[in-house]
This record gives C-alpha cells, structure tokens and sequence, in this order.
C-alpha cells in the first residue's frame, strides 16, 4: 500500500477561478491593442485595464455591485454609443470605443459559457482590427500572449463543462470560488501543475508558431491594399506638425520629442560625408502665423494623382553623384502624408500601387491622406547636391509677371509669384528695406551670395534657443518684430525670417520642413531620424535653373573640414534602446517590407547557406579524418600508447564525472520540488525491488525492500542493512 498520493486535480469551484484569471488577461491583452491605434481611446483603455485589474485581484468585487447597476449597464453603453455616433466624425473610434465598453462589461461581470465566447469575440474584434491598421512588432507579441491566452481559456471553459455532471446549484454556490483565498489558490495550481506538459505544451506552441513562420517564407505573397476597407472610417491626423501649413512653434515643440520619425537603410554608406537634409514639405505662402502650402501648388498636387508603385524623378546628369546606393525608408505613422526625400532621385518605388500626389518641379511626393501603419518605399541614384534643378519655374515667373491667362485667375492654380510674396503693410516694408539694405549694401548680388550674407547678417544678430520672446510692437508681424529685434530664435525663425528678407530683396524663395542628420544604428547600420532632428530651412531660387538651399540657423551648415571629421567619426548609437531599435527594424525587412521579391532572395540566402554549411562541414570532417589517418600512421612506441591510454580514461572518468553530477542534480532538484514523492530511501528501494528476482530466498528481504518503498516511516526497518543484505541475495541468484 501507498501513502504517498499524487495531488488531486482542481474542483469545480478552482477550475472558475482559474477561468476567471484567463479571462481577464485575455481581455487586458485585446485592450492593450488599442494603444497602437490612432483613436483617442487611451484614457478609456486605462480605466477599463485598472476597472479589470482590480477585478481579478479582489474576484468579489462585482457581486457587491448593486443589481440595479448590471441592468442599467447595458442601457448606459447603447446610450454612449449613440452620443459618440453623433458628436464624432468618424466610425472606426466610435466601434473600438464600443469594444473596449463591452469588453470592460464583460470581462468584470460573472460569466457563463455564452458570455465567455463573447468575450473571446470582443477581443478578437480589437486583435482584427489592431493587426489590419498597425504593424509594430509589439502588437505580434501580443498577438500571440492573447492566442496563448485565448487557448487556455477555451481548454479550462471544455474542462468546466465536463465537470458539471450534478443537479443545478444555487446562486450562492455558483460564486464560492470567489472566496477562495488567492494564496492558497495559486499554492494549489503550483502543486496540481504537471510541469513536464506545460513544457510539452509550450514547446509545441513554439513549434506551431515556427510553423507559420516557415510557411509564411514558402508561401507566395500577395499584396493587399493597406487597412483593407477600415481606412475609410479613420481621419489621419499627423503628431509631427509636417502637414499642409507649419505654424511658429510647431518645429521647437517636436524637437522635445526623442521617439524615432524613421528609419533608412542604404546599401553602400561609404560615400556619404554630410548630414542629409531630409525634405518633406514646401511652404510657399507666407501668413502672420507662419508659412503654408498655397492653394495653387496644392492645386498641382491634386492634378497630378494617380495610383501608381514608382515614380520616376528628375534624370541625373554629368554633375550629379549619386550615393548610398538604394535607401529603404521605414516611415513610422503619424509623420505626415509627404514622403521625406533627401534630393534630386532616379526612382521611387513603394511597396504597392496607391495613390500618390507628386510635384516634379518642387520635390513632392505624398499620399493621398495620412498612412496609418509604417510607410516603407526605396530611393535610388539619390543625389544630395544643395541644388534642385527647376527650369520651368523660370517660364512660370515670367509668365505670371506679364499677367494672368486668358480664362481668369485660377486660385487653384500655381502661382510662382507667391514666393515673393511677404509681410504687408508700411511698417513691415520699411523694416524689410532697411535690413536688406545693410545685407546687400545697395548693390545687386547673385541669389548664392545674397544666401551667404544674408545667413551672416542673422547669426550675427540672433542666436539659437528653443524659448523665443517676441518684443512687443503694433502693426507688425510677428517675424518682422523678432528681426528688428536681437532676440534669439530657433530654427523655424531664422527660415522664416530669411524667407522674407530675400523676398524683399526681390528673390523667390520658400521655406522647407523636414529633418535633418540623425544618428546611425550601431546593431544594425541604418540611420535612425528622430523627431528632435525636425528641422526647417530655405530654398532661394538663383534665377536660372534651380533652388539653392540654405540654412540660416546657427550650426546647421559645417565646414568641409568639418564634414570630414564627421565622416570619420561616424555618430552611432549603441545603447540599449538602439539595441531594441534594431529588433524593430529587422521586424520591418523581413515581416512588413516583406515582398515576393525578398521573398525569393531570403529563400535563395538559406539555400546558399545550407549547401555552404554542408560543404565546409564535410570539408572539415575529411581534414580530421586525414590527421586521425596521419596520426594513427606514425610509429607507435611505449610513451605515446600511454598518452593515448591516458587520454581515453581521462575521457572516460571526465564523461562519468559529468553523468554522475548531472544525475544528482537532477535528484536534488527532483527532492526540492517533490519531496514526499522524490526520498532518497525509497528512490533506492524501488531500485532494488526491480533488481532483486523474486525467489524464495528472498521473500524477506522483498517484503523488508516493499516496507522501505511504500510503508510508514515509522515501520521502517534499517535501510542500510536492507540494502547489504538485497545485494547479497542479488548475487546468490545471479548465480
């Protein structure tokens, strides 16, 4: 007989608890989602996960909920629906803001069977749609907690249901799991838990999830538009304040923002000795609050439309030096709808046909709204020259100075004499005068020279800071106050004020936003461009063929010597959080950016890698087998065949020594987390039990091996004496 007794298995009353908790996490997990989503959602994602949180650690705390407040609940969330119906322009937030309601409802209200698949529906719902409109690597990682999740919930709801063989039980019963004290609970699932199947389980998991990684290497691809139809239901709004119109101020408060705006791979860095100017929007139009796209250029922008996959840029000449190679751009969402580009490009190609806004003249290209995932799409034959080829603006110009066409004045159509256009007013002129007076000296100067001096006159008259206080004055504008004025200012007024003093001057210039620099991966050797690298500088037009840019902020622009210093001491960021950056970016090449193409070479890759690795491993295999072959060969004497015979025991004993630790590791470990089944007296006494053959010489000492494996401590006799004597009965029968 056997006091020794496996632990039972979980009661009913265990098995809801336990449900209570997969329940639970799976609903904390289908809420976390929401925070990858563009919704304005997150305060009610917090509360519902603390309502939810509080709910699994004090289980009772929804039976002391009024009955009249469960019946009003549902009410109250159809009343909520249609007021968010009615004041919200889109339908997207109002659905997810409904799903987070009910899934709060849920997931802290007692539940049966039905109630528990409603909950798995509810948060598949937000897995959906959180998968369709995001592409973080931490959204997959979810994923699969909430599968995992979701498969132990189902599997604890099949054995409750099994289990549920008696009569109905009351109400009260029905929620006496709730009183169960936790530690005691958690004690029971560590002494009930059969560790070798929650291995096997885990392992088999792993497998299905590698599984579906292989076949999602096999398999052929097919592109999809992005956020299938849900995209329609969403307004884009962008966090960086590159959109159609850049007020003062926008810029200095990104620069705060340390998150990553994007990330670019380039095929071949060697070429590259300066910090990129990555240009997103251009802003022609000046107002009192700051500068803006004018209605003509987005005129432009609207006529040339189309669904396209590439776009070709401007073709490269003599003078052009292309570099980098191909540059792989992984934009993150919330941007802008504009495509950064560092200059004059061959080829554009994104990953699938959509539709794209383009500007051959001025360098744009955008989407046709916000994108709400990671924008990836590649440049190449890039050439980072601060001159943007334009001859037709001069056309433009001349034509618009002779008047406007025939048909009428079209305000949707582009009118270059908007880049000479600046403050009104008499008082603002009279200062403009006065200051470009100063930086010309009364005489005529080429567009680059008036950029040199113009630059010079600001940074001897301001400096940079990120805090401006505008002087007061009446019947300025506020850029032409902070000119007259040796206030310091930051990157956006030193552009806007050189914008309009070249304007003044009688040169047609625009004010650029975007990025500039960025660090480079030291893990993963790409260039991450955080949002602190916004930046806004000028393009003045040299009234031939092209814009020059330039850079008025103090510090922007670097000497040649400078640049090469640079160059050689190549900034990279080896941090931990450039660490975890580089897990982002290889989960953007080989999941998200993940087209046949790739696909094609990643296949061809492990093939290569494959049959390299047979080739040298049997390579190496046949040079062993030569020196063994050699070794063998030479002649043998005394003291070399007493090495050998000394390797081989030094051999044998190291692999003994090495099967006898871990042995008594494993017993030990075995012992501490199983005592009453793992005794070291009895381990040994059903070892001897299956040793010893049953004859009848050793009947006593069988039934004495039977007591020390199965009996009362206190009816032990003594083991070591049990063992001795089983050991000499061993030997008498083997004869």
């Amino acid at each position: 007989m056997s006091t020794v007794t496996k632990p039972r298995q979980l009661n009913l009353d265990e098995l809801r608890r336990l449900k209570w908790l997969l329940g639970g996490a799976m609903a904390l997990v289908s809420l976390w989602t929401v925070f990858f989503l563009d919704i304005e959602a997150l305060g009610l994602v917090g509360v519902a996960g603390a309502v939810i949180l509080a709910a699994l650690i004090w289980p009772e705390l929804p039976g002391r909920v009024p009955a009249l407040v469960w019946k009003l609940a549902v009410p109250a969330i159809i009343i909520t629906l249609v007021a968010d119906f009615y004041f919200s322009t889109d339908t997207l937030p109002v659905l997810i803001r409904l799903a987070i309601l009910l899934v709060l409802y849920r997931a802290v209200a007692y539940r049966r069977k039905r109630e528990d698949l409603q909950l798995i529906v509810l948060g598949l719902f937000l897995i959906v749609v959180a998968g369709v409109l995001t592409v973080s690597i931490g959204f997959a990682f979810l994923l699969l907690l909430f599968t995992a999740c979701a498969l132990g919930f189902l599997f604890v709801i099949n054995l409750i249901d099994a289990s549920e063989t008696g009569p109905a039980r009351t109400r009260e019963a029905e929620t006496a799991w709730t009183r169960i004290d936790a530690r005691k609970f958690f004690g029971r699932l560590r002494s009930v838990a059969d560790w070798r199947l929650l291995a096997f389980a885990t392992a088999l998991f792993t497998a299905v999830v590698a599984m579906s990684a292989l076949l999602f290497i096999v398999i052929p691809r097919f592109e999809l538009a992005t956020g299938f139809f849900l995209d329609k239901y969403i307004t884009r709004k962008s966090h960086t304040g590159f959109t159609d119109s850049v007020k003062f101020g926008d810029v200095s408060e990104l620069i705060r923002d340390e998150s990553v705006a994007m990330r670019v791979d380039l095929t071949d860095s060697s070429g590259l000795h300066e910090s990129p100017y990555w240009r997103l929007v251009v802003l022609d139009e000046y107002t009192p609050e700051g500068f803006k796209i004018s209605s003509g250029l987005k005129g432009e922008l609207l006529r040339g439309q189309r669904v396209v996959q590439q776009v070709r840029g401007r073709s490269l000449g003599r003078d052009n030096n292309p570099v980098g190679g191909v540059w792989t751009f992984y934009v993150e969402p919330g941007v802008s709808r504009f495509l950064p580009l560092p200059g004059s490009y061959g080829m554009l190609r994104l990953r699938e046909p959509v539709p794209v806004q383009t500007n051959a003249g001025h360098r744009l290209v955008a989407f046709r709204t916000e994108p709400m995932t990671m924008t990836a799409f590649q440049l190449d034959e890039v050439d980072l020259a601060p001159v943007l080829a334009d001859a037709r603006f001069t056309s433009l110009l001349k034509a618009a100075r002779a008047g406007p066409p025939a048909g009428g004045n079209d305000q949707y159509r582009y009118d270059p004499l908007t880049s000479l256009r600046g403050p009104a007013g008499p008082l603002n002129q009279e200062v403009l005068a006065r200051i470009v007076t100063e930086i010309t000296g009364g005489r005529p100067l080429s567009a680059a020279e008036f950029g040199r001096r113009a630059t010079a006159w600001l940074q001897a008259h301001h400096a940079y800071t990120l805090a401006v206080k505008l002087p007061r004055g009446e019947g300025k504008d506020d850029i032409v106050r902070w000119l007259d004025s040796s206030e310091p200012g930051f990157c956006e007024y030193f552009a806007a004020g050189f914008t309009v003093l070249a304007r003044a001057a009688g040169y047609p210039t625009r004010v650029i936003a975007g990025f500039h620099g960025g660090v480079l991966n030291g893990f993963e050797n790409y260039f991450m461009v955080r949002n602190s690298d916004a930046h806004a500088w000028t393009e003045i037009y040299d009234g031939a063929s092209a814009w020059l840019r330039v850079d008025p902020t103090p510090g922007a622009v670097t000497t040649a010597a400078e640049r090469n210093a640079a160059t050689e001491r190549q900034v990279q960021d080896s941090s931990w959080s450039a660490r975890m950056d580089s897990l982002r970016v290889l989960w953007y090449r080989r999941i998200v950016n993940f087209d046949s193409r790739t696909q094609v070479q990643m296949i061809d890759q492990v093939k290569s890698f494959t049959t390299d690795s047979g080739q040298i491993l049997r390579t190496r295999l046949d040079e062993f087998t030569k020196r063994l072959r050699a070794w063998f060969a030479r002649p043998w004497d005394p003291a070399r065949a007493v090495r050998l015979g000394g390797l081989l025991v030094g051999g044998v004993a190291a692999g003994w020594a090495a099967w006898w630790l871990g042995r008594s590791g494993w017993r030990r470990w075995q012992a501490w987390r199983r005592p009453e089944e793992y005794d070291p007296v009895r381990r040994e006494a059903g070892r001897w039990l299956a040793r010893v053959r049953p004859v009848p010489e050793a009947g006593e000492v069988l039934a004495d091996l039977r007591r020390l494996r199965y009996g009362r401590r206190d009816t032990w006799p003594e083991p070591r004496g049990v063992f001795k004597r089983a050991r000499k009965v061993r030997r008498t029968t083997q004869r």
